[in-house]
């Protein structure tokens, strides 16, 4: 090549790259830039040449500033980060709240990543939580408050200011509280990291009515781990230390609540300590499918199959007849004896899994304790028969003797901040009743902890057992994540129901949708809290969310406004929050923190430079029912010679153990209780408060509002199956749903990052199902589901008129088109789709709209200062059909609210919602 040749070669490298390229001691001109290259057709050489992004007045995350070759002058930026501060925070996008590091230049927002100092998340962040820019950043966030003009549920509104939102929700609070009727007023939270503080402003205004999800999560789990501990809701199995690990319906790849913390120690445990990780689940989840063994269990039947491998344990001898006899209350004698009935044989005619593989797995379990333990969650629990599932599941590891061990199945009485950290003192509880946050036929849902029926409340109102004046929703996506979603749209839109409802949230969601007044929340980057999840390294800790950023906009926390709210409201209220600021308040709080040692830094200001504290001195909760009592607590003393246990005042402290005083568990026994009197006696609303006293831990009896709703609770655990799975016609299957790893339920869909990689949730089919009802990938079906069988007609308390299906007689809940995909990767009875998606408001990007419609709902927002030209230019994902089977695309779209689908159907001894045992009847479209 000449110098010629390779100086013109070198000038269209230049023009190609768009830069001032320095060529022999020249710089290339801006007008040869713009000219193509000898020989080169000039329209294609303008096309590919690209126009720059157009954008508001602030850069948006991910947005290179000029597209194409142009940007990679210096792409990525050598300096961004260059002099940026790092500030300690703590995720907020799911429930797992993980340790992160914000990286902050002039007033922006630049990186998140994980923060290392976090004991439960180790410096590790998923995809959700570098997503988090988004969420702080996005377009179409809330900035100002809303005030409704139209109908409700119309989507009409007008911008207001802070004061005429204050001072209209005030008048009316305070014509709650003057009416009589406190009760009336009702805080309905969805993911909520701030306890103490609506806590405080609850207690203040005097009303217990505070709703939650927990029912649609956990309340089957928590329920069944209570009934054996009572000290504790969650069990925190010692993964990491295990070398047996035996998962029922667990997706702690993608979806449980300790995800980050728990999915690391879960594969430290298999790759460093050689534990074997045995899944049973109807879909092959990722967690399933990076298992050494998966099994697919008929929907419903996996505490049948725990029951079985406990026969196998007990009549094979490979108990430990110790543990059982000393540390348990029930011998082994009675509990063989009641085993006796579930043999793997039974097991596998209900459940489909081989006898000779529940044997293998059972004695694999057993040869690996005590380093072995059990897990499970939504898979196991969201069933009519949940409770009992997981109460089998969990006996598992008392007969290995694993409770409590290294490696085995261990729990913390902290599930959250460190206790020895407590925040200012606030106003004594509120001491209301309502029906909707205490149920009267749902005897252990409220009995230990309040965890509340969430998927009854549109119902109850319904009904108009319950009304409300004022309904303020916070951080809540029910309107997409509730069952029945056309019933909780009818409530939510009803003023006689629902007098008057406010909504806090960072977005316009489908909530907001059916508000009346919309106050703009800030996001998780921008508020202050102490926080923790429950600790894996069972030692609890304590973190710090902070204020990475000013707030945008108008935005504001509870915090900052529900002060300012009390003030108004007066009579009283405001004497809760005489604290001073929030960072006054968090100083207090913090109080206690050491100092560290590297630093000199204590208090609030050690947090804030690390993030996070754990008291390392401390062992870790290992055995805690060895633990021997003090001279102190055995003065004065009390020691039941018959049942050995210890009580002070009244109170159970500890039991005997041969010649000494140990803590024993906090149960009413001081065993750990396979059998439990206190479920089958609070369900038939008998007086326990004996055996409250004996247990020393947090219990209550029910409250008189639920006498003549008896129910007969099992003292050992059991296995019954909904009669609905009994007898599927050939036309039915069993519907499942799942969650994705990038997606929170409602909650992230609104950001790029997390849509473009997930965004449609066809129906996922067995092929051999697939075939028999005559479709194949991507034909387009008819969903029909239905009330369960089983509540009509145990729990007609629940009955709701619906159209009649012609042929069966059932009550249909709804319909749904949606295209499917075949997998060999779930059981041939099942139909899965996956939940977070379908959202008809919160945002473009959550309804897959490439852009903003003329006309579209903008009140609230900055949408000239905040524009993200890579939303309105690149998402492929968009679909222009309108779902038209005929049309559309594969994997465009928003996706498909299943939730729709699904019916209220609350497991009956806890309320749990029975996400999993809903019959839907498939059709072919086309």
């Amino acid at each position: 090549m000449t110098k010629t040749t390779r100086r013109r070669a070198f000038l269209r490298l230049a023009a190609a790259l768009g830069g001032a390229i320095a060529t022999s001691g020249r710089s290339v001109t801006a007008d040869e830039q713009k000219r193509p290259p000898q020989g080169i057709d000039r329209g294609k050489w303008e096309s590919l040449r690209g126009i720059p992004y157009e954008k508001g007045l602030f850069d948006q995350p991910g947005v290179c500033r000029l597209p194409g070759p142009q940007a990679k002058r210096n792409w990525p930026d050598r300096n961004k980060y260059k002099d940026a501060e790092q500030i300690p925070g703590m995720c907020q996008l799911c429930s797992t709240v993980c340790g992160i590091i914000g990286h902050v230049k002039d007033g922006r927002l630049l990186k998140i990543e994980g923060n290392p100092k976090d004991p439960n998340s180790r410096g590790k962040l998923c995809a959700r939580g570098h997503a988090g820019l988004n969420h702080l950043y996005h377009p179409e966030r809330l900035l100002y408050p809303l005030r409704r003009v139209g109908q409700r549920g119309e989507g009409k509104w007008k911008r207001i200011s802070w004061d005429e939102a204050l001072t209209e929700i005030a008048n009316r609070l305070k014509a709650v509280r003057e009416s009589g009727h406190p009760e009336e007023f009702a805080f309905h939270q969805g993911r909520q990291r701030s306890k103490d503080a609506i806590k405080r402003f609850l207690d203040a205004f005097g009303t217990s009515t505070q709703l939650s999800h927990r029912a649609l999560c956990s309340g089957n789990r928590r329920a069944a781990n209570l009934t054996a501990l009572w000290e504790s809701d969650w069990d925190l199995n010692d993964v990491e230390n295990s070398k047996y690990i035996l998962n029922f319906g667990s997706n702690a790849f993608e979806a449980h609540q300790g995800h980050v913390p728990f999915a690391q120690r879960i594969q430290n445990g298999r790759f460093e300590n050689g534990a074997k990780l045995v899944t049973f689940d109807v879909r092959l989840s990722n967690t399933a499918g990076r298992s050494d063994e998966w099994f697919a269990p008929y929907p419903g039947t996996d505490g049948a199959v725990a029951l079985a491998m406990g026969h196998t344990i007990l009549t094979e001898g490979l108990h430990n007849a110790d543990f059982i006899n000393t540390w348990t209350n029930v011998s082994v004698e009675e509990l063989t004896a009641h085993m006796q009935q579930y043999t793997p044989e039974w097991a596998e005619t209900v459940s489909g899994i081989r006898a000779t593989d529940i044997r293998r797995i059972a004695r694999e379990f057993a040869a690996a304790a005590p380093a072995c333990t059990t897990m499970c969650n939504r898979g196991s629990s969201a069933h009519l028969n949940g409770y009992y599932n997981d109460r089998a599941i969990g006996l598992l590891n008392a007969l290995v003797g694993s409770v409590g061990k290294k490696g085995g199945w261990c729990w913390s009485p902290w599930s959250g901040v460190d206790p020895d950290f407590k925040p200012p003192k606030g106003p004594p509880s509120a001491k209301t009743w309502s029906v909707l946050e205490d149920p009267p036929e749902y005897p252990l849902a409220n009995v230990w902890r309040r965890m509340r029926v969430g998927e009854i409340i549109y119902l109850y109102l319904l009904q108009e057992r319950a009304k409300l004046q004022m309904y303020m929703t916070y951080n809540l996506d029910s309107p997409l994540t509730w069952p029945e979603e056309s019933l909780t749209q009818q409530v939510m839109c009803d003023e006689d129901k629902i007098g008057f409802h406010v909504c806090i949230n960072c977005f316009y969601n489908e909530t907001a949708h059916y508000a009346d007044i919309v106050l703009p929340w800030t996001t998780y980057l921008e508020r202050w809290d102490l926080d923790a999840r429950g600790a894996y390294n069972l030692r609890p800790y304590v973190g710090i969310r902070t204020p990475m950023v000013e707030p945008l906009g108008e935005s504001r926390d509870i915090r900052d406004f529900f002060p300012e709210l009390a003030r108004r409201i007066g009579g009283g209220m405001e004497k809760a929050y005489e604290y001073g600021s929030t960072e006054d308040y968090m100083q207090q709080w913090a109080a206690d923190v050491p100092a560290s040692p590297e630093t000199g830094k204590q208090g609030l200001e050690r947090l804030l430079d690390e993030g996070v504290y754990e008291n390392t001195d401390r062992e870790p909760f290992y055995e805690p029912y060895l633990q021997e009592l003090t001279a102190d607590e055995l003065a004065s003393a009390n020691i039941d010679e018959k049942t050995g246990v210890v009580t002070k005042d009244g109170i159970g402290i500890g039991r005997k153990l041969n010649d000494a005083y140990v803590r024993g568990f906090k149960t009413p026994s001081r065993r750990f209780e396979i059998r439990s009197l206190f479920v089958n006696r609070i369900g038939q609303n008998q007086d326990c408060s004996e055996l409250i006293a004996k247990s020393g831990a947090k219990a209550s009896n029910r409250p008189a509002s639920h006498a003549g709703n008896d129910l007969n609770v099992s003292e050992l655990p059991t296995w019954f199956q909904p009669e609905e799975l009994t007898s599927l016609r050939t036309d039915e299957l069993v519907m499942t749903s799942f969650k994705w790893n990038v997606h929170n339920h409602g909650r992230t869909m609104n950001l790029k990052w997390l849509a473009e990689i997930v965004h449609s949730n066809p129906a996922w089919m067995n092929p051999a199902t697939a075939a028999a009802l005559g479709v194949k990938d991507a034909d387009w079906i008819e969903i029909t589901s239905f009330q369960s069988q089983h509540l009509v007609r145990t729990a007609p308390h629940l009955k709701h008129d619906g159209e009649v299906d012609a042929d069966t007689g059932r009550i249909i809940v709804s319909r749904m088109r949606v295209p499917i995909v075949t997998m060999e990767g779930l059981h041939p009875k099942v139909i899965a789709m996956s939940n977070s998606c379908g959202h008809t408001e919160y945002t473009n990007v959550a309804q897959a709209k490439a852009g903003r419609a003329e006309g579209a709902k903008t009140d609230g927002m900055d949408i000239n200062g905040y524009r993200d030209p890579d939303w309105e230019r690149n998402m492929w994902w968009e679909d222009t059909t309108g779902n038209d089977p005929q049309q559309w695309q594969t994997n465009t779209g928003n996706g498909w609210n299943q939730n729709r689908l699904m019916p209220i159907a609350p497991d009956a001894i806890t309320g749990q919602q029975s996400f999993h045992d809903t019959i839907v009847r498939i059709r072919r479209l086309g």
